[in-house]
């Protein structure tokens, strides 16, 4: 079989952190002779040797013109072809008018498909063979935007957490960290962890820094809002920022380094991000096996990786009221047992699930 992505390794988002899980469970089932997997992406310009093996990965360096002929021409050789976005649905399209036989499966996300498709791309999800979608909302959003697919053909296929994803088994929060942003022990925080766009002003973090000088006349919190920011994304968060009189309640911490990332999920004595356009939100099983206690938006994807509020607690993102109630809520409750959250986590979207149902969805 043959999986194309248009990035796995190029960039540390969501969607590339999938991919890489995906490579991972192809690699180790090649390994198993279960299956004979190869994989191609198209603006990829190497492969990590931790998830696949790079003598059976193509990485294309962004020739979208090579990516598709090369396709073209390997793809008699493969019984499956699996595309990891829509975006590949010319190269679905025509591999289907080449190659009838060959059984072609999307993987959709979120945002990606959620709009009416037209074109090609409508083109192509008339004949793909089948959809896998990360989340129930994505599925069914989708199909209310584009009635004419057949809802047979669409699986559920969640998230996973990295294999190479260390599980704390120490809960504490880490003392470099509280003092890397002179933060002290006695002081709740709140954490969130996302990309910070000028195109993505959905995340909900706008939420949480109108509330801060409010919630710290109840009690001291601090709020650390990790991930690279685009130049004007960051201008417009410290206008908001100085606005709301919170200069003193907030860490903007940059771009947080993969070897850091448990530790600062370690650090929230509460994860919140009353996000309303994830596809599903990776951010928040890594919190939850991280033990934190979290807050997710109730209209999105979340409530798939929040498993119906089994794992956190949901709320109404557009809703300032709810988001401070349940922040201290949160903060306030003594019931909480990180270990077991942890557990459900794994149990519900550890590796292991996530390599078992591939190997289902393909013996199907």
């Amino acid at each position: 079989m043959l999986f194309i992505s248009l990035d796995t390794f190029l960039y540390t988002g969501g969607l590339e952190k999938f991919n890489r899980c995906f490579l991972k469970v192809l690699q180790e089932l090649s390994n198993e002779s279960f299956i004979k997997a190869k994989a191609m992406a198209m603006y990829d310009k190497n492969c990590d040797e931790k998830y696949f093996n790079p003598a059976h990965y193509t990485a294309f360096k962004g020739n979208k013109l090579k990516s598709v002929l090369y396709t073209l021409l390997h793809s008699y050789k493969h019984k499956t072809v699996i595309l990891g976005h829509i975006n590949l649905a010319l190269i679905g399209l025509l591999i289907k008018l080449f190659n009838p036989t060959t059984k072609v499966i999307l993987i959709v996300h979120g945002i990606d498909i959620w709009q009416p498709q037209t074109g090609i791309k409508k083109r192509f999800l008339h004949t793909v063979n089948e959809i896998w979608s990360v989340s129930n909302y994505t599925k069914q959003t989708m199909l209310q935007n584009n009635p004419y697919i057949q809802e047979q053909k669409i699986k559920i296929f969640p998230n996973t957490l990295d294999p190479y994803f260390q599980l704390p088994h120490n809960f504490e929060k880490p003392d470099y960290l509280l003092r890397r942003y002179g933060i002290s022990k006695e002081t709740k925080i709140i954490v969130t962890v996302t990309r910070l766009a000028a195109t993505e002003k959905f995340k909900g973090y706008d939420g949480i820094i109108s509330l801060l000088k409010s919630l710290n006349k109840q009690e001291k919190i601090q709020y650390v809002l990790c991930g690279k920011t685009d130049e004007k994304e960051l201008e417009r968060i410290k206008h908001l920022i100085k606005e709301q009189e919170a200069e003193d309640f907030i860490t903007l911490t940059g771009f947080v380094k993969d070897e850091e990332l448990i530790d600062h999920y370690l650090l929230a004595d509460v994860f919140a991000m009353p996000s309303k356009k994830e596809g599903f939100g990776i951010v928040f099983i890594e919190a939850a096996a991280c033990g934190c206690k979290v807050i997710a938006g109730n209209k999105d994807g979340s409530v798939d990786a929040l498993q119906n509020g089994a794992l956190g607690t949901l709320i109404n993102p557009d809703s300032v009221e709810e988001l401070e109630q349940a922040i201290l809520e949160n903060l306030n409750s003594n019931h909480h047992h990180p270990a077991a959250l942890q557990q459900k986590v794994v149990t519900s979207f550890g590796f292991p699930v996530f390599k078992e149902r591939l190997k289902q969805y393909l013996n199907a």
